[in-house]
């Protein structure tokens, strides 16, 4: 498992219902809505590095 994939493992997701979650070298660098925006300034906050995006679910999600 990434260290991001950990990170965002880990997190305490109560609150983050259907918003993004960026993570940067096992950190969470940004959260919210607005992913376009977010992203680019990760990206220039920390251009040599790739990062984990994510969408938190609701808590009612059903995977057949």
């Amino acid at each position: 498992m990434t260290k991001n994939f950990e990170a965002y493992y880990e997190l305490d997701k109560t609150g983050l219902e259907n918003k993004y979650v960026i993570f940067v070298d096992g950190e969470l660098v940004a959260k919210g809505e607005d992913i376009e925006t977010m992203l680019k300034e990760v990206l220039q906050k920390f251009p040599d590095e790739i990062p984990f995006v994510a969408k938190v679910p609701e808590k009612k999600l059903f995977i057949f």
